[in-house]
């Protein structure tokens, strides 16, 4: 059996507000993936914010490699997180954390 491939996508949140933790970020993507693509779709999401820059709003997200568009589509679609609204810009897409660069 193959094991899981992982992706890597480096991300920028453009707001207009308040600040917001990688958590509730997860959490919010993770809600649009659950409305969108229902439990058995994302069974195997394996969805993970490695990193988040509060005050840059740049980050590094890690999922399965064959629910990567479903990840970026679910989390392109947030408008807002807990009243900011919010952009989310996926800005390159990886195999591996080194190759993002920055």
């Amino acid at each position: 059996m193959k094991p899981n491939r992982k992706r890597y996508v480096l991300f920028t949140i453009h707001q207009d507000g308040p600040s917001f933790s990688d958590k509730q970020l997860a959490s919010t993507i993770w809600s649009n993936l659950l409305s969108l693509y229902g439990e058995v779709g994302i069974a195997d999401c394996k969805l993970y914010i490695n990193e988040y820059d509060e005050k840059t709003g740049i980050g590094y997200l890690q999922c399965n490699a064959s629910k990567l568009e479903f990840v970026i589509t679910a989390a392109s679609l947030i408008k807002t997180i807990n009243g900011t609204k919010i952009s989310f810009q996926p800005t390159k897409t990886s195999g591996t954390i080194k190759a993002l660069g920055r």
